[in-house]
């Protein structure tokens, strides 16, 4: 089963609603239906057999879908342990999204990014590009006069190979104050130190 078939649809695939938000997904080709648009299967017969289907669209919307939930996920860990959601915040001084920027109970602010599903073959922080993104936004966040800590919470880390020396390399540089896989007590535990 190939990763765009991992969710079931009936034919009314909802389209990611962000591009770049919470689960990576990515826009549509300009030649996809949009809005405004007639859809394919409506559109004016054409001589020869019907174009394919394209799965691209079911894998953004299979993405969009993930994504969201991870980051309900997230957001209920958080509030667990007693965090003060304040929602997304977009800092335009150096082009960084940040996915929540909670409240500690002890008052400390936190900007947390969410990478993570629980689908694909290689998800969370084990995608080099989705690492490098978060890599890149922590160094930007660190370029700041007073930066909140950055923790990135995911549902996968890398454990070896370039993914682990590119993680460690970041940790060790303070582009993240932490990164805690969702999945992990010991991780999520540390959460309570904020």
């Amino acid at each position: 089963m190939s990763d765009f078939e991992q969710l079931p649809f009936d034919g009314t695939e909802p389209r990611a609603e962000v591009p770049g938000g919470p689960g990576e997904a990515e826009a549509l080709p300009a030649d996809d239906d949009g809005p405004g648009e007639p859809a394919a299967e409506h559109a004016a017969p054409v001589d020869g057999p019907a174009p394919a289907t394209k799965p691209r669209a079911s894998f953004q919307a299979s993405a969009g879908i993930q994504g969201r939930q991870f980051a309900e996920q997230c957001d209920t860990l958080l509030a667990h342990f007693g965090f003060e959601l304040k929602g997304r915040r977009v800092l335009t001084e150096v082009g960084v999204e940040i996915d929540q920027e909670a409240v500690s109970p002890g008052g400390t602010t936190v900007w947390f990014e969410y990478k993570g599903s629980i689908q694909g073959k290689r998800p969370g922080l084990i995608r080099t590009d989705t690492l490098k993104k978060a890599i890149a936004n922590g160094a930007l966040l660190r370029s700041l006069a007073d930066p909140a800590p950055y923790v990135v919470v995911t549902s996968h880390l890398p454990e070896a190979g370039s993914g682990a020396a590119m993680l460690d390399a970041a940790l060790r540089l303070r582009y993240f104050a932490d990164v805690v896989c969702l999945y992990d007590p010991k991780a999520t535990a540390r959460l309570g130190a904020w």
